[in-house]
């Protein structure tokens, strides 16, 4: 297998021949589950929460059966005229039917709004086990840290403490506009491994370069046939669909930091970058790059809706050695102003979170189940979390004989992760 010249060139640079990628190919197979434990998570809230619903209406409907049972005043049309009428009975007035009239229609409300009480309280549970099953979860994988790593580290002669409530998330961005000989393979144009403590509530994301030159897993005929030092973004190249690629390149991930467990992983598609900008009410931030075509000009305040905000993360100018790390810097901008939205929202309706993690589902793969992202979510929201700090790894890069290569400051890599995933020791 060849990814440089099947995926590097022709599936992911087609802008290569020129300033701004003319590429429309979609892919029409992306739109498949986004993983089976995903697609497994949802479909079980559902069925838990669709069916305790249903009671909730079945015994709702069942009280009004009972009320609509029982003997009614009759409406002004069915009273008797005076001769027909008995002795004893007397001709009600129109302010008395009225009053009847209004208190059918209150006592229908009441019944509507228990229901709809009945409905969100059996919601409220079903969040609240989907929460306390996602945090077993999350524990038994940050377990793995320290199984692997160890309790403590000597870091420059000072020692440190692993964080023991660490979930780590590789976000990758995935490009599969097809290639020449119709292969809609791709490569990763960002990976973004996302470090969440639940304990203290803080966050951050570490950018490692498209460009990196790192140890890539390769694979023949569907064989392991040993690790190259390649660039990043062609890790994603060697696996044999979506997830195992997704997963191939969290590997890739954690070896570049340190062999820091990187037990999740979440894939976004460029084409989902529109509908999932606009869910939200797109997203304004200052821009640090104009992008030729558009609206957006370099420190102008814009907000991004539809190609606008997929063009802006997307587009590189290839006649600079550093466009990689130009959009690098641009997709930055874009995801802290997107959490900065999404978390100002979640404040005062957590809700908007689940529904996020749902419109993100046709555009992705990912191993993150609803349980998981349930917990991480409500957990970071009690924490405090008001901000999203991200840093991209140091390093110097370089034109190669056909490619450009970016050569990691390990110096750098090494202090990010002591930083990240470990406090001080006193």
């Amino acid at each position: 297998m060849n990814p440089r010249g099947k995926y590097f060139i022709d599936a992911v640079d087609p802008e290569e021949s020129g300033q701004e990628s003319t590429s429309q190919q979609q892919i029409s197979d992306v739109a498949e589950p986004t993983s089976t434990q995903q697609s497994a998570d949802v479909d079980s809230a559902s069925d838990a929460q669709n069916g305790t619903q249903a009671k909730a209406v079945e015994q709702a409907e069942a009280s009004a059966q009972v009320a609509d049972d029982a003997p009614q005043p009759a409406d002004e049309a069915e009273w008797p005229s005076l001769d027909e009428a008995a002795p004893q009975r007397r001709r009600r007035s129109k302010e008395s039917i009225k009053r009847i009239k209004r208190h059918r229609r209150i006592r229908v409300l009441v019944i509507v709004l228990l229901v709809i009480a009945a409905i969100a309280v059996a919601g409220w549970g079903f969040v609240s086990h989907s929460v306390s099953q996602g945090k077993k979860k999350i524990e038994e994988k940050t377990e793995n840290i320290i199984k692997t790593k160890g309790d403590t580290i000597t870091y420059n002669g000072k020692k440190y403490a692993l964080n023991k409530h660490m979930a780590t998330i590789a976000f990758i961005g995935f490009d599969n506009r097809a290639s020449d000989d119709g292969t809609k393979e791709g490569q990763s144009d960002t990976v973004m491994v996302v470090a969440l403590n639940t304990d203290t509530g803080e966050a951050r994301g570490i950018v490692i370069p498209r460009d990196s030159l790192v140890a890539v897993d390769t694979y023949a005929g569907g064989s392991f046939s040993g690790q190259v030092t390649e660039q990043l973004c062609l890790q994603f190249a060697y696996g044999t669909d979506g997830e195992n690629s997704s997963q191939l390149t969290a590997a890739a991930a954690s070896r570049v930091l340190d062999n820091i467990p990187v037990d999740y992983y979440y894939t976004l598609n460029i084409e989902g970058v529109a509908p999932i900008n606009d869910s939200i009410g797109g997203v304004t931030l200052v821009p640090t790059q104009t992008v030729p075509g558009t609206s957006v000009v370099e420190g102008q305040e814009t907000t991004l809706f539809g190609k606008m905000a997929e063009k802006y993360v997307q587009w590189r100018d290839t006649t600079e050695l550093t466009s990689s790390l130009d959009r690098t810097a641009r997709q930055v901008s874009y995801v802290q102003a997107f959490a900065a939205k999404v978390l100002n929202s979640a404040k005062s309706n957590p809700a908007v979170l689940i529904n996020l993690y749902q419109t993100m589902g046709d555009y992705t793969w990912t191993n993150l189940g609803l349980d998981e992202f349930s917990y991480l979510a409500t957990t970071m929201l009690e924490r405090g979390l008001t901000s999203f700090d991200v840093v991209t790894l140091q390093g110097t890069m370089q034109q190669g004989d056909t490619f450009a290569e970016f050569y990691l400051d390990q110096d750098n890599v090494k202090q990010t992760v002591v930083d990240t995933f470990y406090h001080p020791v006193d």
